[in-house]
């Protein structure tokens, strides 16, 4: 049986000069965490811009109701949707709500109602507020009155 000299190649490997590692790694972390922190940022906008459409979905259910007169019960069902939907119950007291038209008194049957639910970017972001600007997200949904 013959013997092999792995010496030779152990020393292929420690001819990289030791800083070498260090200097690779400077270069590469910022682009890594630049591209987690994006990542995190564009799924919690994704994340934030379905709870506004499924809560303006069900603020315009509960306007076109023939029973709802006033647009403060159609806006407490949006709020409660956002406080069990996004994380932080601060978030909720930033979003606008809006019900077009404002008045629901009388309206008659087959009309247009128009619920809005915006909410500046900055103000609900988990990591970078001023990442994304000032994007405005929106989820608006239309349905006729009952």
């Amino acid at each position: 049986m013959r013997k092999t000299n792995n010496s030779s190649i152990d020393s292929h490997f420690t001819k990289q000069p030791r800083g070498a590692t260090t200097v690779e790694m400077a270069i590469v972390a910022p682009l890594l965490f630049l591209l987690i922190f994006g990542l995190v940022e564009f799924t919690r906008m994704s994340m934030v811009k379905q709870a506004l459409t499924d809560a303006a979905r069900l603020g315009c259910r509960k306007a076109v109701l023939a029973n709802t007169i006033i647009p403060a019960d159609p806006e407490a069902t949006v709020r409660n949707h956002l406080q069990s939907t996004m994380s932080n119950s601060q978030d909720v007291s930033t979003c606008r709500v809006t019900i077009s038209p404002s008045n629901l008194n009388g309206m008659a049957s087959g009309t247009e109602i128009t619920t809005t639910v915006e909410v500046n970017y900055s103000d609900v972001s988990w990591i970078i507020p001023s990442f994304l600007g000032s994007t405005v997200l929106q989820g608006q949904t239309t349905m006729k009155r009952e």
